[in-house]
């Protein structure tokens, strides 16, 4: 989901640390440092993520102005996948084991064989299309420490998360009851009580 524009569907996070003096500059360098580096065919990554300017999923190159909105840091993280229609490979594949089969004047081949084979076709295929990309708007709010990331997957929160504490050097903390009721600041007695909390289960009957 978009930041800019449409529905503003987000999960928010808490940024667990203060941040460093001078953060500007440094956060600047560390986020090009991992910004997206698109996929080539001839990789065998089947999958990769990084940083790229928000609203602009194809400049892999953000600079200061790009990333800093007084005080706000904001980025899209784009995530490369190759997808292949598997009805396409297993057709392509098929095509290959035969004229292997032809040029070795064979009946079989070995599961070597079709291993190998099956990643040259894949390798052809990746040339003659291009990956998926997806784009998923991050908004951190640096006074706050809060951060909006405008998606509800589990896995790209994970994801997300895990190249924000390479990048920044600090930690995600999703929110959820607990998480904001401690940091809105919950006396000793108050966490211990919800601590000892357990979830109940309440049956309606019609």
């Amino acid at each position: 989901m978009p930041a800019l524009k449409g529905s503003l569907t987000y999960t928010r996070l808490f940024v667990d640390g203060d941040l460093p003096k001078d953060f500007r500059d440094a956060f600047t360098k560390s986020i090009r440092l991992r910004a997206m580096k698109p996929l080539t065919p001839d990789e065998e990554a089947p999958e990769r993520s990084g940083w790229c300017t928000l609203g602009e999923p194809f400049d892999v190159e953000p600079d200061y102005d790009d990333v800093f909105y007084n005080e706000y840091l904001n980025l899209g993280y784009r995530t490369d996948k190759w997808v292949i229609p598997s009805a396409l490979l297993r057709a392509k594949v098929r095509e290959a084991e035969a004229a292997l089969l032809g040029r070795k004047g064979r009946e079989r081949l070995s599961r070597q064989e079709k291993t190998e084979l099956k990643e040259l076709v894949v390798k052809r295929l990746r040339k003659q299309l291009a990956p998926a990309t997806r784009v998923v708007d991050l908004s951190w709010s640096l006074d706050e420490g809060i951060v909006r990331f405008f998606s509800q997957s589990e896995r790209s929160i994970l994801a997300m998360s895990d190249l924000f504490h390479r990048t920044f050097g600090l930690k995600l903390v999703e929110e959820a009851p607990y998480t904001l009721a401690v940091r809105l600041g919950l006396s000793k007695a108050a966490e211990t009580a919800w601590q000892a909390l357990q979830a109940t289960t309440v049956a309606v009957e019609a």
